[in-house]
């Protein structure tokens, strides 16, 4: 039976084994969940919640598999083979003994293994949750008395969870796993990523439109000073607009074209051009021939070091300035054009 959520996620199948890593044992599972009995709104909630924090959180990472005959790979196969309860039970038991036994060198804590065969926008993926257990406190309305209810399931928004996302349809050249790993310091870990998946990060745009404006900035800016290095981060921020898609080698050679000195024109841009990409593919292999420019350095902020005044605008306006006098110690911001731009004061 398939439920459809309001975020256009079809739960296939779902089934759950429990990891208690203390007494060294694992609960297989036996059954997949029926959704007949769980049709309330909060148990779709639950996994769309995760897959839309695996897909979108800054703390997930789209990877890809190292080797075509991954595991993992292995054994979702048999399921994609025969797409039946029985397979799906043995695929999750698979999954959830081989994060056992892994997990037995370096970690005590106990969990729940969820399994589920989803459909996001019309794609398959193989939904993987590890997920530790919490105490919550429950209040019974009639008698006003305070009870435990242990074994309660973290959300999302929860520090200590590691989640997988992977697409059934592998493609070796394309992202096909989505990992989300919280630790309860915070931090990402390596371990779920290459140890348990064996998989490997793969820069996202963001990353890669900060990594190629970069290296363009650091390769051209040496022959340019004063005025002309302004038109350099002017020409970047024109060609590398936020939201634009771009060739890479377009772009790069569009830039060198907008830059290029009136004598020997068309040799400087041909010659810049493919000395730049020869040196940044050699430098960054795994670069695709494409990128959507996703920009986070648009904004100048100005913040005291306590947080207690801050101020921040898009350094794209002309119209906004910011003098610091070294003797009076005092910042000036002014604001030409006031008229133009339609301010609102926010309270938090």
């Amino acid at each position: 039976m398939e439920n459809e959520t309001t975020l256009s996620i079809q739960l296939k199948r779902v089934a759950i084994a429990l990891l208690d890593m203390e007494n060294e044992t694992f609960v297989e599972a036996t059954k997949t969940i029926s959704f007949d009995q769980m049709k309330h709104k909060v148990f779709h909630d639950f996994f769309e919640q995760y897959i839309d924090a695996t897909l979108n959180s800054p703390r997930s990472v789209a990877c890809k598999f190292i080797d075509e005959d991954n595991d993992i790979l292995t054994k979702m196969l048999r399921y994609e083979e025969l797409p039946d309860d029985e397979h799906f039970i043995t695929m999750t038991n698979d999954l959830a003994g081989k994060l056992f036994k892994i997990m037995q060198t370096v970690s005590n804590s106990n969990g729940s293994v969820f399994v589920a065969h989803v459909e996001l926008i019309g794609e398959q993926y193989i939904l993987l949750m590890k997920l530790d257990p919490k105490v919550a406190v429950q209040l019974d309305l009639e008698t006003l008395d305070l009870k435990s209810v242990e074994n309660i399931l973290p959300t999302a928004t929860d520090r200590v969870h590691k989640c997988a996302l992977i697409k059934m349809n592998y493609d070796p050249q394309e992202e096909n796993v989505y990992v989300l790993d919280k630790q309860s310091d915070g931090e990402p870990a390596k371990f779920f990523m290459e140890t348990f998946l064996q998989a490997t990060p793969i820069p996202n745009d963001r990353k890669k439109t900060k990594v190629l404006i970069k290296e363009l900035y650091e390769t051209i800016k040496p022959t340019f000073q004063g005025d002309d290095e302004m038109k350099l981060a002017t020409v970047l921020d024109e060609e590398f607009e936020h939201g634009k898609v771009v060739r890479i080698e377009e772009a790069v050679s569009s830039v060198f074209e907008k830059l290029a000195p009136t004598i020997n024109r068309e040799h400087y841009i041909e010659t810049e051009t493919q000395e730049f990409l020869n040196k940044f593919t050699e430098r960054n292999p795994g670069f695709t021939s494409q990128l959507e420019v996703k920009r986070d350095d648009l904004h100048v902020v100005y913040k005291t070091n306590d947080g207690s005044v801050l101020f921040k605008y898009d350094k794209r306006l002309n119209n906004i300035g910011v003098h610091h006098d070294q003797t009076s110690g005092t910042y000036t911001i002014t604001i030409r054009n006031a008229h133009e731009i339609d301010f609102s004061l926010r309270k938090k």
